[in-house]
């Protein structure tokens, strides 16, 4: 993944690195982030080549001046007059230049894996995440087959996404290259990015880099935020279902001379119904009213750039039995209430007399409150956040060999408690203060090329190592190595090796377990978590019939030292913590091909299998419940030549999976909730019309199948009797339905 401060750095390359008639150069953006993935070609040539991880390329000069034109998605194409006797080109993509559109031979597309990265990186860019309502973060991967998003429970509406088999609190989430979405607001927290918001993903399977942190155990997704400099001036977008929930996204940005500009950005929604399709009484999904803003400053100088930005976020949920006029003493109701501010900032020094040199800094602060009710529970915290970052970046003898060297500071403070009213029910404490500094170093080395551009080297390797001194568990050492081979600029394969570290939150990550009456019992001092990841990746892009294509595999093992197993088999009336004592493991599998049929008909098919299993209290060695070993998509867009029109389309296919061990629960363990589940399927379709360059309206319908789980919570006439219990969630609970919406801007 490209690391998260690099953003505010940029790298050149040195000429005397190669023979003279190779063109070194690097792409990036306003802030210095590597723009990995953009496309460089010159002018009347058929062929050209793309920037790798770190913005880099390589191309064969020209003998004349000639225009090496540079596309990437997001950004205005640029075009750059090259001189022969240049050697070094920094490229600068700003999004806001004023050149007339130009023909780009080479097509990129919104979803792809770059085969020059060492990294394992999926991309996900704008017009991919438009196939979509994506609404909020949790629903932009609806089209991607490497990210599963499922609901926790029947109840709350918390959704979770799984990579590698494992659950989401596994996946390092970033913002704009920095940790986020961690702690007491984790299982809501992909609700709090706006789908508008984003202008793309990015999807790093495996430990990945030493300089995010020791976090990640299964890989990081990366989510880039448009930026008032690149987005229109005024932008309004509006969202309405079928089923009661409306949302309004409205984005102000001001540019106030070259240097300096600042944007809002704003968003309103709500879910008004008393939906109860399987006549249980209980809300199909939960009522809800969120505010969500975000300011945006950024200043952009010759040697000093910087950017600061507040975040504030007002969500409301209410749950539960539905009120009705008949008598009843009283209701089953949850309510869950966060209220969350913060800050970050970002700053780098350009000015270096050695321009391989540069520095730059992060600054992170957050305060998050929590409130919920559930029936006879209150889970309430306050959680404090501070985190700071440095970084310096060199070459060593060359460009080809690059070090970063960096250091951090992690504060966190949790004033938590789970409330538990019922007789005979103890509370638990879950305060803490974790306190971690830590430092790192990373070494780069990039392939070589020839003078030709053909390559000299294949390999590249990303090899880094971090310590990290936890204030409770002590030192944390994070070794992690990527390495590639690239058999031709289409076709590449990876490796990857690395240690990761987190610590659970045990209620804040399953607060859908609280929608029942189970009682909560932490055995012992939760310890860290502690995995090792191992991946192999084979990428390879072909051209057939005068059409692009790509084909990708990936082969990934997670072996657990520690982990905190969450047991709901022990007995059907409680749920019980504990440390490993045994063994835990993930075994993924996926593979993807994806092809353009036809001009503007693209085509993408994805399997994957993943074998995830762990030792419980009784020392059985027994598959995690709810984790389908099977599952598929199926995808086909297609886009007509003036781009007024869309349709895209998508399959899902969900395998069966285990249902948690409810056999002591002899009135309700029925053929609903023994075994496994039932295999189903999902189909989403969406239309889009664009009228001019600045509106569009899209309507489209999901689960169109009608498919819904039966009788999705156990002994709901009775809901504060033992066998409640709304946590047994395989498939959807609503059925078909069907949107709206319109996006309408100013340039």
């Amino acid at each position: 993944m490209k690391k998260f401060l690099t953003i505010l750095c940029y790298c050149m390359l040195v000429g005397n690195i190669q023979a003279q008639e190779l063109l070194n150069g690097t792409v990036m953006n306003e802030l210095e982030e590597p723009l990995f993935g953009a496309t460089l070609i010159w002018a009347g040539a058929e062929s050209g080549t793309v920037a790798d991880e770190n913005g880099a390329f390589y191309l064969h000069k020209q003998d004349t001046i000639a225009n090496l034109y540079i596309d990437y998605v997001g950004y205005q194409t640029m075009v750059v007059e090259v001189l022969p006797s240049e050697n070094d080109l920094v490229i600068t993509l700003d999004g806001v230049t004023d050149l007339m559109p130009v023909e780009v031979a080479a097509k990129k597309r919104d979803n792809y894996v770059s085969t020059l990265s060492t990294l394992n990186v999926e991309s996900i860019g704008a017009g991919e995440l438009r196939k979509a309502p994506c609404c909020n973060l949790a629903e932009s991967f609806s089209t991607n087959a490497a990210v599963d998003v499922a609901y926790s429970d029947a109840v709350t509406g918390a959704r979770e996404i799984m990579m590698l088999g494992l659950r989401g609190s596994y996946t390092q989430m970033m913002i704009e290259k920095r940790p986020a979405m961690t702690g007491l607001g984790s299982a809501f927290s992909l609700e709090y990015l706006p789908g508008t918001w984003l202008s793309g993903i990015q999807i790093s399977k495996g430990t990945g880099t030493v300089q995010n942190g020791y976090q990640s155990i299964a890989g990081q997704i990366n989510s880039e935020l448009v930026k008032p400099f690149e987005d229109k001036k005024v932008f309004l977008n509006l969202y309405g279902s079928t089923f009661g929930r409306g949302e309004a996204n409205l984005h102000l940005n001001h540019k106030v001379n070259e240097k300096l500009s600042s944007g809002l950005l704003l968003h309103a929604s709500t879910r008004r119904n008393e939906l109860d399709g399987n006549d249980d009484g209980f809300y199909d999904t939960p009522q809800k009213d969120m505010l969500d803003g975000m300011f945006r400053m950024f200043y952009r100088g010759d040697v000093f750039r910087s950017q600061i930005n507040i975040h504030a976020i007002r969500d409301r949920h209410v749950a539960g039995q539905i009120p009705t006029v008949q008598s009843q003493n009283r209701y089953y109701v949850i309510t869950q209430d966060h209220d969350r501010v913060e800050l970050f900032a970002k700053a780098g020094y350009l000015g270096f007399e050695n321009l391989n040199n540069t520095v730059g800094f992060i600054l992170n602060a957050s305060w998050h409150n929590l409130d919920s009710w559930y029936s006879e529970r209150r889970h309430y915290g306050t959680q404090k956040n501070a985190y700071v970052s440095g970084l310096f970046s060199t070459a060593l003898k060359n460009s080809i060999h690059k070090i970063d060297v960096g250091a951090s500071y992690l504060y966190d403070d949790y004033d938590e408690w789970l409330y538990d009213y019922r007789e005979g029910v103890d509370s638990i404490d879950l305060s803490r203060t974790e306190s971690v500094p830590g430092a790192f170093v990373e070494y780069r080395y990039a392939p070589e090329f020839d003078e030709q551009g053909a390559f000299k080297n294949r390999l590249g390797a990303t090899v880094g190592v971090r310590v990290d001194q936890h204030n409770i568990y002590g030192t944390l050492f994070t070794p992690r190595a990527n390495v590639k081979y690239n058999f031709s600029e289409n076709s590449i394969v990876r490796v990857s090796a690395g240690r990761g570290f987190r610590v659970a939150n045990v209620i804040a990550e399953n607060v859908g377990m609280l929608a029942s009456n189970r009682v909560v019992y932490i055995l012992e001092n939760p310890e860290i978590e502690e995995a090792w990841n191992i991946g192999l990746n084979f990428t390879q892009n072909f051209e057939l019939a005068g059409k692009d294509g790509s084909f990708s595999f990936d082969l990934y093992r997670t072996e657990f030292v520690n982990q905190i197993v969450m047991d709901m088999d022990e007995r059907f009336d409680a749920v019980y913590f504990y440390n490993l004592n045994g063994r835990s493991f993930a075994n993924s599998l996926l593979s993807v091909f994806s092809y353009e049929i036809l001009d503007g008909l693209d085509f993408k098919v994805g399997y994957k299998f993943n074998d995830v299993r762990m030792s419980f209290q009784d020392g059985e060695l027994r598959s995690k419940p709810m984790v389908p070993q099977h599952r598929g998509l199926i995808t086909l867009d297609y886009k007509t030549t003036d781009e007024k029109w869309a349709i895209n389309t998508g399959l899902q296919l969900v395998g069966k999976s285990r249902f948690v061990n409810l056999l002591e629960n002899i009135e309700h363990n029925d053929a609903h909730y023994t075994g496994e589940t039932d295999a189903y399927a999902l189909v989403s379709a969406q239309l889009t019309r664009k009228f001019g360059k600045n509106f569009e309206v899209y309507l489209g319908g999901e689960n169109l199948t009608n498919y819904t789980q039966k009788d999705p919570i156990i002994d709901a006439e009775d809901p504060f009797g033992d066998y409640f219990d709304a946590t047994h969630i395989y498939a959807p609970i609503t059925g078909a339905m069907g949107y709206i919406g319109i996006r309408w801007g100013i340039e």
